[in-house]
């Protein structure tokens, strides 16, 4: 029999796979910027805003929903509840569709996007493709295929960059990377059509008990959903109101987030999940909440470093991705990349493994009031600034509160929730080394060798304190390397 691939080496190649597509993601808006003006890629970026926003609020959690579902069900059922899943998005759609035909001109430009009503069907368009293979990023993972998490991050960027290369090239405008990006989904349907077509060899009636369970299952989840949606968006459609186009695609900028992280944290996740809820499902919370505090310990340490020093490059990283007219940006990026220091907390893997969704709803309900109100006295208030800090503590704020009704349900004391002298520990060593090279960075002249010789400095000199300290995540990762140089 086949030995199954242990949690670490199923993440492991997610997270390969992961950041060898990042650099690609990375090379796009580089290229976008350099290629249309600064007024047109704050309207790709504002499209990307209400694309986004429809895309969330159809998705309604169907698809995390699977991470529940598909490990404790058999073949049949594995079968059963991905044609559900594509069932529940195409009902959404045809919903959305049916509503956007009737009343889209009037939603667009009462939102001030008039702009976008000349290309409303592509909105309906991209919306179609990527909802349709949205379960891409779950399904190589509950299959276990470590292949295919290795492989598809990487491809599937290096895809989208060579779309928006050619199709930008040959169509001016803002329309062209709107195009490219639609043009993109429907190769992402295309293939994802393929990859699960075997769920579709035969087709099953509709499993009613199934259909109810995941239907109550996502429900308060999606609702939840559509709250942090509206949360961690409203100071982005509230200040839009008071902005043009070219400031808008320059405050967008400031969630560029560290997609490193971002795919870090997809790589624990999207494993650990699946295993918690089979220990949820033994009853067995004493495995599960260490597993918990062992992903906790990963995203930590990995994290504190990253926001250090992606804090200290902001403004290199910034002009040399999107050139110097957008280097304002690097302040309100540095707020914002500060909600990895709750988000490293790996919040609400408890409550979906334990089916607790409600309280995920509960939190975004809290939070989603929170933001608004703080939003309407800050943004007309401090402008971007003001929306800058609605965004964060939009984002933090639901996060909080998840993770409070998590430390209830694991019954831990504050002090023995999670290894807190390692958190600090790591904290302390980063401003150690980054204080400093914050003072020290701007004698180097040379932007790109200022960017290189910093990072270089800090990430090897993290390394040493927490190898020293005992810190190191990745110390089996390690041992590999030694062997292989023979060290």
């Amino acid at each position: 029999m086949q030995k199954e691939p242990s949690l670490k080496s199923q993440a492991s190649a997610i997270f390969i796979g992961n950041l060898v597509g990042t650099a690609f993601q990375f090379l796009i808006p580089a290229i976008i910027v350099r290629l249309i003006s600064q007024q047109d890629f704050g309207i790709f970026r504002q499209f990307t805003l209400v694309a986004g926003t429809f895309e969330g609020l159809l998705g309604f959690g169907l698809a995390s929903s699977l991470y529940y579902f598909y490990p404790i069900l058999d073949t049949v059922g594995k079968s059963k509840v991905i044609q559900q899943t594509q069932l529940l998005f195409g009902i959404n759609l045809l919903i959305f569709i049916l509503v956007f035909s009737l009343f889209g001109n009037e939603i667009l430009i009462h939102l001030n996007f008039s702009e976008f009503v000349d290309v409303k069907v592509l909105i309906i368009l991209y919306l179609v493709f990527m909802m349709l293979s949205s379960i891409v990023s779950n399904i190589f993972t509950l299959e276990k295929n470590t292949l295919l998490n290795k492989i598809y991050p990487p491809f599937e960027k290096i895809a989208k960059f060579f779309i928006f290369l050619i199709i930008i090239l040959t169509t001016p405008g803002f329309k062209g990377p709107i195009i490219a990006l639609t043009l993109f989904a429907a190769v992402r349907l295309l293939y994802v059509s393929i990859h699960i077509s075997p769920y579709f060899k035969r087709v099953y009636k509709i499993d009613v008990t199934l259909f109810r369970r995941q239907v109550l299952y996502s429900l308060p989840f999606g609702l939840a959903l559509i709250l942090n949606l509206a949360s961690t968006t409203f100071d982005k459609f509230f200040i839009n109101q008071y902005i043009t186009p070219t400031e808008f695609g320059i405050y967008s900028i400031a969630f560029l987030s560290i997609p490193i992280l971002k795919q870090f944290f997809a790589s624990i996740h999207n494993v650990v999940v699946p295993q918690i809820s089979i220990f949820m499902n033994e009853n067995n919370l004493k495995e599960a909440v260490n597993l918990w505090q062992k992903t906790v310990d990963k995203t930590s340490s990995v994290t504190i470093p990253a926001v250090v020093l992606f804090w200290i490059l902001a403004k290199e990283i910034i002009t040399i991705l999107y050139t110097s007219p957008y280097v304002e940006a690097a302040n309100y990026y540095r707020i914002f990349i500060l909600m990895f220091f709750v988000s490293m907390f790996s919040h609400e893997i408890i409550l979906r493994a334990a089916n607790k969704t409600r309280y995920i709803l509960v939190s975004n309900i809290i939070g989603t009031i929170f933001t608004i109100l703080i939003g309407l006295v800050l943004i007309p208030k401090f402008g971007l600034y003001g929306a800058i800090t609605t965004a964060l503590l939009g984002t933090i704020t639901p996060m909080l509160i998840s993770l409070y009704f998590e430390k209830k349900i694991m019954q831990l004391s504050l002090a023995n929730w999670v290894d807190w002298k390692r958190i600090f520990l790591n904290l302390f060593i980063c401003l150690l080394v980054g204080i400093p090279l914050l003072v020290l960075k701007d004698y180097i002249t040379n932007i790109y060798l200022r960017l290189l010789s910093v990072g270089i400095v800090f990430v090897l000199t993290i390394i040493l304190f927490q190898l020293k300290l005992k810190l190191f995540i990745f110390e089996e990762q390690l041992v590999t390397v030694r062997k292989y140089l023979k060290i």
